[in-house]
């Protein structure tokens, strides 16, 4: 088994090491041996979280376990694109969770999370520290860039593209085609039906805001 450290002792990270247990459950032989929590937060420092150790800070453990693997379970991009800054010279594996459908020309990178029921259609581009989350869909050929965020229930249709940062509200979705520029968020429920300028917030009301 491989040592692994999870970052984050929150919500995603109860998350996480729930795929990392499914992944053990559903493996021959068990991959992951976690040690435990990382957090900057001083009321995280010691303990326990969801039955693993709390090992301090995110600098005091990466330093206490240099071999270790590290997945960081933070939703905010700009936070999770600092955390991997931060602790290079880690590896970084994705999380597929078993019962996502992950077509095989898929193609992904490190750090990435695949969550329950997540699809994955063919000829996509998966960057690194991608978030997909529960039920969300990714249609054929489509790229997503690195460090963004698609929330549970995300329909992407075929051939988009969604930039790096981007952020993909709770149900919303896409029409075929279309790219939503690098930093952009997309609210909840919100359909995409043109292109989203980059660094751009779109509402539910089609409001534009750049």
């Amino acid at each position: 088994m491989r040592d692994l450290f999870i970052v984050g002792a929150g919500g995603f990270g109860r998350e996480a090491v729930w795929t990392v247990e499914r992944i053990n459950a559903a493996s021959a032989q068990p991959i992951w041996h976690v040690i435990g929590f990382a957090d900057d937060d001083p009321a995280k420092a010691q303990g326990n979280f969801e039955g693993y150790p709390l090992l301090g800070s995110v600098e005091t453990a990466s330093k206490d376990h240099p071999g270790a693997s590290v997945f960081i379970a933070v939703g905010d991009n700009a936070i999770r694109r600092r955390l991997y800054a931060q602790l290079r010279g880690h590896d970084f594996p994705a999380l597929i969770d078993p019962s996502a459908q992950v077509a095989p020309t898929t193609e992904f990178k490190h750090g990435t999370f695949i969550a329950v029921e997540a699809v994955v259609s063919v000829g996509t581009d998966i960057g690194k520290f991608v978030i997909i989350n529960s039920r969300a869909g990714i249609g054929h050929d489509s790229v997503v860039g690195d460090f963004a965020n698609v929330a549970p229930g995300v329909s992407l249709s075929g051939h988009t593209t969604l930039g790096a940062d981007v952020f993909m509200g709770t149900n919303s979705c896409t029409a075929p085609g279309l790219t939503v520029g690098e930093g952009a968020r997309v609210a909840c429920g919100t359909p995409v039906l043109a292109n989203v300028p980059a660094g751009s917030t779109l509402s539910p009301f089609g409001t534009l805001k750049a």
